[in-house]
């Protein structure tokens, strides 16, 4: 597994990403731009 650096700076926008949603669909971080703010919380582990 190889993980590519991002150079992040201070009002820049994050890199997009896709997520499996809890309702099977995916969800992208580009869909809620424009948005005040977004809570993002990953399972280390889900059983």
């Amino acid at each position: 597994m190889t993980q590519d650096s991002i150079d992040a700076k201070i009002g820049s926008y994050a890199p997009d990403f896709r997520l499996r949603a809890t309702n099977g669909g995916e969800l992208a971080l580009s869909d809620y731009r424009g948005r005040a703010n977004v809570v993002l919380f990953f399972i280390r582990e889900y059983t």
